[in-house]
């Protein structure tokens, strides 16, 4: 029961990181520069512009691979799409956050996507790790 419990949440978790990440991506691969400033307040030029369309097409693929591993939460492949996922929210919870902070916390949208990615993060980590015990038996 517990294993049906936490593929469950792991395929809703997938689900929402494919809608979530492929709008994103796809924001920032249209418009790198609007992303930087409804997040920060600030503007991007030049090469950052080209930098912030890589990120884009980057979490765009993220929120690709979520939305197909959606499916099939307990295949290997699957599991490691989440794993990637965790990672892919630490580092921007992380990262958002002392963005946030080196602007004097004055950045209400990157604190607020910060504290998002931290809550999926958490919660893609508590159902692997669950996941983990509850199939060696534990």
């Amino acid at each position: 029961m517990r294993i049906m419990n936490e593929s469950l949440w792991l395929a809703r978790l997938l689900g929402l990181g494919g809608i979530l990440e492929t709008v994103a991506g796809l924001g920032l691969l249209v418009d790198p520069a609007g992303g930087a400033s409804t997040l920060f307040g600030s503007s991007m030029e030049g090469p950052g512009i080209a930098i912030g369309r890589i990120g884009g097409g980057g979490i765009l693929a993220l929120g690709i691979a979520c939305w197909l591993a959606r499916k099939t939460p307990e295949a290997p492949a699957s599991v490691g799409v989440a794993w990637a996922y965790l990672a892919y929210n630490v580092v921007t919870c992380i990262t958002l956050a002392c963005a946030s902070a080196a602007l004097g916390g004055s950045s209400l949208p990157a604190v607020g996507a910060s504290v998002l990615h931290g809550v999926v993060g958490a919660v893609l980590l508590g159902v692997l790790l669950g996941r983990g015990l509850a199939t060696t038996g534990s």
